[in-house]
């Protein structure tokens, strides 16, 4: 191979598994054993933002991480816990899709082994809903995995575990998450849907947060840049001890 070729050769360096053939994911694979697996939601998050959101911020910020560490971006989860629609104190029973935090461990523990078989050798987990115990469950079948496969590292985490409190916490569909579904889907959002005459509200309008009134695509683009500067740091440590 002239070099040329192993230049080009080192470019693809990530790529969609669900959208490549065998041969272009093991090439990939032989480089960078990494396996992103966005967990995703469908869930109600008010009148302003699409019922996809915890999908699409965690499939974009795990596309955004394997553009730049390297792997493979699996297709997103879109089965979760612990929605808004069993809440306690709030009445949001439609545009939401639950299942059960038993079935949620299954589907992590029986997709990991499969992942693991396939020889990846760091996986990444991140959960775009944040409901409990399903954000925990998530963790703990990580945490049971490295026990279980000790060179091999499950990552599994939330996005606002590795940015600080000034500029994301937990929320749902609030300033936080309306900026950055503003960044990564900006034709989804209707700022204009909330209303202008009150305070906003979980049980009238599905937030608990700051105001998403004043979401900004500019906050949500520098809330993943920090993400991706904090995720990149971790990531090379996890490379440099398994890989």
């Amino acid at each position: 191979m002239d070099n040329k070729n192993k230049i080009e050769h080192k470019k693809e360096i990530w790529g969609f598994y669900d959208q490549m053939r065998p041969v272009q994911i093991e090439a990939i694979q032989e480089q960078t054993p990494i396996a992103y697996l966005p967990w995703g939601a469908i869930e109600y998050h008010g009148n302003h933002n699409p019922t996809g959101l915890d999908s699409i911020k965690a499939y974009n910020l795990c596309l955004d991480l394997a553009k730049k560490k390297g792997g493979l971006v699996f297709p997103t989860i879109n089965l979760a816990a612990n929605l808004i629609k069993s809440y306690p104190g709030v009445d949001f029973p439609k545009h939401s899709i639950e299942f059960s935090e038993n079935l949620i461990r299954l589907i992590c523990e029986e997709y990991l082994e499969q992942l693991v078989q396939q020889g990846f050798k760091i996986i990444v987990i991140l959960s775009g809903h944040a409901g409990e115990p399903h954000l925990t469950i998530l963790k703990k079948v990580a945490e049971e995995f490295n026990i279980k496969y000790p060179k091999i590292h499950v990552w599994s985490f939330a996005e606002f575990d590795i940015l600080p409190d000034n500029l994301l916490v937990a929320n749902h569909s609030a300033l936080g998450e309306t900026s950055l579904q503003l960044h990564y889907a900006p034709e989804t959002v209707c700022l204009n849907c909330l209303p202008k005459d009150r305070p906003i509200s979980l049980e009238l309008d599905a937030v608990s947060g700051k105001d998403p009134r004043l979401a900004t695509k500019d906050i949500g683009e520098k809330t993943a840049k920090v993400y991706l500067k904090n995720a990149s740091i971790i990531m090379e440590e996890l490379i440099q001890k398994y890989l």
